[in-house]
């Protein structure tokens, strides 16, 4: 098999593996049982847009507020995505695999990338859909009002999408600063990690979130000429980043 398969292969491991199997273990609930209390959840959340659209008091573009956590839980995925070697104790057998470290953890950091995607895609999916549905059963709510929601989410998760690769670069580099002999930084990089995620709801000259507070029509990519030089800028500086944790994994380990 030629190089290149091989490290689709790699990505193909990445992206379908389940996580921490010790921690999955450990948790005395069953998935059955977590299944149900996330569909309750969800059923909940259902039911009480729901009654407020019902009694006119709903403003669709402000249920994309659920998702304001959606950066957050990205650096961890690209945390995670590293750290479940450990956890396994797996990271012995997947150091020593016979391809160079910057192929292990850019196949982790495309992996990672590609389950943010979908995530994001499938939020999306879920909540225009469920726009469209308030704005053809309940009145005074319209098509209009579905697409100012839709466009709201498009400005959004486009932005979200566009530095995910920065993001899971900074989780993976901060996630391998924990197992190598600059340690004593990890507890900095976290800071600087979590702090920094201030930056997607700050972007755009006007602020993207103020779309979520208006019921008119919202502006389709609503960026200036900046947002492709940060984006471009984002990219080149997560695959700097990357290539600094193939060197921290390979020549600065501590085990």
């Amino acid at each position: 098999m030629n190089s290149s398969g091989l490290f689709k292969d790699l990505i193909r491991h990445e992206f379908r593996n389940k996580g921490s199997w010790r921690k999955q273990s450990r948790n005395r609930l069953p998935r059955s049982w977590r299944l149900v209390y996330f569909s309750l959840f969800l059923i909940a959340a259902f039911v009480i847009s729901l009654y407020f659209a019902l009694h006119n008091q709903l403003e669709l573009t402000r249920l994309w507020y659920v998702t304001l956590g959606l950066p957050y839980m990205i650096i961890f995925m690209g945390v995670g995505s590293l750290r479940r070697e450990w956890e396994n104790d797996t990271y012995g057998w997947w150091l020593t695999l016979p391809y160079p470290r910057m192929w292990l953890i850019s196949a982790k950091w495309i992996a990672a990338i590609l389950q943010a995607v979908v995530v994001t895609l499938s939020l999306f999916a879920v909540g225009s859909l469920y726009a469209l549905f308030i704005s053809s059963t309940i009145q005074p709510y319209t098509f209009a009002d579905a697409a100012s929601f839709i466009i709201a989410g498009l400005n959004w998760f486009v932005m979200i999408i566009a530095f995910t690769p920065l993001v899971i670069a900074l989780g993976l580099l901060t996630a391998s600063t924990k197992y190598s002999t600059l340690r004593p930084i990890s507890p900095i990089l976290w800071i600087l990690l979590m702090g920094g995620g201030s930056v997607f709801y700050w972007s755009g000259d006007q602020g993207l979130y103020e779309q979520f507070d208006h019921v008119q029509t919202g502006q389709w990519f609503s960026f200036t000429w900046h947002f492709p030089i940060a984006v471009l800028i984002s990219w080149v500086a997560a695959y700097v980043l990357i290539r600094l944790s193939a060197y921290l994994l390979e020549k600065k380990l501590s085990i």
